[in-house]
């Protein structure tokens, strides 16, 4: 993590481009596809689900930001923006010394996988992956939630354990859900 933060405080925030909401086996030149139009790319940094890549030209890298985000990447709808970068005026105020680390700020778990999943079909365009994640949590603790990333009308919804998916498909299956009726399997 030290690395990846000195090596963002190396490259001008003005000229770094966030690439997010990307699949985790994404290549650099699946990258270097995407950006093809917006002039040359001087480095790509990629981890696991987003990735950071430095342009030549500050007006370059705003246009591809304004032109790509929300725009398909390879199957995913990805976030385009200008990297938020560290300040380095001058008159910029003293490291703060009173920091906690968003570990301790938070103690809630990040959403995971898992292999206890179910698909939901049917469902309201107007149905966020947060109205999925409450809906379901009658049947137990949901793990994950998304809406629509895949298909449109289509969400899945991963549990902690087998039997609240069993219980998901038993109770849920055939229920209304934002005015449609829901297909849980």
């Amino acid at each position: 993590k030290q690395w990846y933060q000195r090596r963002v405080r190396a490259m001008p925030s003005s000229y770094t481009v966030y690439l997010g909401k990307i699949p985790f086996d994404t290549q650099e030149r699946d990258i270097e596809k995407f950006f093809k139009n917006y002039g040359s790319l001087l480095d790509i940094i990629i981890k696991k689900g987003y990735a950071f890549i430095e342009f030549e030209d500050r007006r370059k890298a705003e246009d591809a930001c304004y032109d790509l985000d929300n725009k398909d990447f390879l199957g995913y709808r990805c976030v385009v923006q200008l990297a938020k970068g560290v300040d380095r005026s001058r008159n910029r105020s003293p490291p703060r010394t009173d920091y906690i680390p968003s570990t301790a700020r938070y103690s809630r778990v990040r959403p995971y996988n898992t292999e206890h999943r179910v698909i939901v079909d049917n469902l309201s365009t107007r149905t966020s992956w947060r109205e999925l994640k409450d809906y379901f949590r009658r049947a137990g603790e949901v793990t994950f939630a998304d809406a629509h990333r895949y298909q449109e009308r289509q969400g899945i919804v991963d549990f902690a354990r087998r039997s609240e998916m069993r219980t998901a498909v038993k109770r849920l299956d055939n229920t209304e859900l934002d005015g449609r009726r829901i297909r849980v399997t």
